[in-house]
């Protein structure tokens, strides 16, 4: 008996990895609003578990001032207690490439996902925290 052409698709898909019971993409797994803020900030970001890894994800929504040098960081402390002398002890992710808009950035696989409380931005070149968000 020959099998359908349905079951032939699914088989060839299969056998060529471009279906498999692991997803692709997955709902956010921390997701936060930023809360802690000295330079207006506003806008929600998530963390995004994808094939490739794990990222940073703002939502268009997001938005904050206007300013040189503005990067991000992954904070072990929660939003509440980030300030200027600790803002920048964790992990530093990456250069904040637009300071309104989407925006993604990858995590790093060896940053422990779960030690993460918060995402800060912070201005290195004046030494200012600028806003922070619990995840």
């Amino acid at each position: 008996m020959k099998p359908t052409r349905k079951l032939s698709w699914f088989l060839l898909l299969v056998c060529a990895g471009l279906l498999s019971a692991t997803p692709v993409f997955s709902a956010p797994a921390h997701a936060g609003t930023f809360s802690n803020v000295n330079k207006k900030t506003k806008g929600d970001f998530s963390i995004e578990t994808r094939a490739d890894g794990a990222y940073l994800v703002f939502s268009k929504a997001f938005k904050t001032k206007s300013a040189p040098d503005l990067k991000i960081y992954l904070s072990t402390l929660p939003a509440v207690d980030v300030n200027k002398k600790n803002a920048t002890r964790d992990v530093l992710l990456a250069e904040l490439r637009s300071r309104k808009g989407a925006q993604e950035y990858k995590i790093p696989a060896d940053v422990d996902l779960n030690s993460i409380k918060s995402v800060v931005i912070y201005c290195k070149e004046y030494s200012v925290f600028w806003a922070a968000g619990d995840l």
